[in-house]
This record gives C-alpha cells, structure tokens and sequence, in this order.
C-alpha cells in the first residue's frame, strides 16, 4: 500500500483524540479505505469505503475482539463512519471522507490558513437544504440499519424465551425524539450479554413478587 493521508492538527482537539483504541481504530480506517473507487469480487467499493471485519482489525491492531467493536460502536454512534454489515464481511464507510482527505480541500487549508471546517474538529458543516435533505435520508437509513444489527445481536441469545428478548429490544431500541439515537446508545457503551442478564434478573424478581401476592392473597 502506497501513498499518504491528510491529517490536520486540528485532530488534537477531536473529542476521540485521548481514547487510545478510538483514535488507533479511525486512524487505521483511513490509512485503509479506497482514495479512489475500485471494484472487489464484484463489489463497487467507493473512495472513503473499506472492507474488512471486527476480526481482522483486532488481527491487524493487536487489540481485543471487544475493544474493537466498542471503538466502531463509539465512531458510528458519533457518526464518524457508518457500517454496514454483510454475512460475509463489513463495508464501512468514513463519514465525508472527501472533505478533508483529497489535495484540493488540503490545498484550500494551506492557502487560506483562515479558520478550518475540519470534520473531526467540527462536524456541523454549513449545507445547502438539498445537502440537508440528502443528509437526513443518510442518518434515516443509519438508525435502521443499527436498530437491525441490535435486533440481530440480541436474538442471538436463542437460550432465552422469545418474550424476554421482545420486551428488552423494544425497550432498548426507542428512538430519541428527532429519531437518531436509539436508548441504548446514550451511554456510548452497551454490552448486550450483561445488560440481557440483568433484565432478566429483574424480570425474575418481578414474576417472583406477582407470584408471591397471588399466594397471598389465595390464603
């Protein structure tokens, strides 16, 4: 792989600069997505896109299964990049790529060296309402493909009864009021295996109360 990345110093002051796995994990989504559109086994992968899974990046990056997929959790829900999962691999796409990684919006910084609309710095870039519309088509389409890999993730604990995994993912899975965030992404991290038990933790408690006052009240 030849060639360079354009990385700003503006990069310092990004929200994700002091998270070690965070800034490791971008980092190395943009030194491996496409900076030109090329065809793979019959797929179009377009600049700023790349294919790759949780398992290869924690092989190319010597960091755990877990921490990889928390520090993709973190980006997307940050919206830095957007992910797309396949059976076979994931597609991820880095958030406006063209805005800072091509010569010319390079060649802009250096020439103007006036204030920067650097994505990492910045996300709320100044649009034009078709942009706009565009864009929340974009976030639209995001928030179901998130609602069905969560719905995926949690259906695939089988070993529970079908009820509990329908009461805890239409509960997770509520959408904030301008719809772009689901509940269970408020707290930038959400580990499914131990936020199931727990519900169903408390769910036994509950059957166990309501079961105890019907004995009672049969006496």
């Amino acid at each position: 792989m030849v060639g360079h990345i354009i990385l700003h110093r503006d990069i310092m002051e990004w929200e994700w600069y002091q998270s070690p796995n965070v800034f490791r994990v971008y980092i190395h989504l943009l030194m491996k997505a496409n900076f030109k559109d090329k065809k793979w086994q019959g797929h179009l992968i377009k600049c700023g896109e790349l294919i790759t899974s949780i398992g290869h990046l924690s092989s190319e990056l010597m960091i755990t299964y877990q921490s990889i997929r928390t520090a993709l959790s973190k980006l997307e829900s940050s919206d830095y990049i957007l992910m797309r999962p396949t059976n076979k691999f994931t597609l991820i796409t880095i958030v406006n790529y063209g805005h800072y990684q091509t010569a010319k919006s390079y060649g802009s910084k250096q020439n103007s060296n006036q204030q920067t609309s650097y994505q990492l710095s910045n996300n709320n870039q100044l649009t034009t309402t078709k942009e706009g519309n565009k864009e929340n088509k974009v976030n639209k389409e995001k928030i179901e493909l998130r609602r069905e890999k969560f719905k995926n993730q949690v259906f695939e604990y089988t070993q529970y009864d079908i009820k509990i995994l329908n009461g805890f993912y239409d509960y997770w899975s509520e959408l904030n009021s301008n719809k772009s965030k689901m509940r269970c992404e408020k707290d930038g991290f959400f580990d499914v295996q131990k936020r199931l038990e727990k519900w169903i933790t408390i769910e036994r408690v509950g059957n166990g109360m309501k079961n105890s006052k019907v004995t009672q009240s049969n006496r």
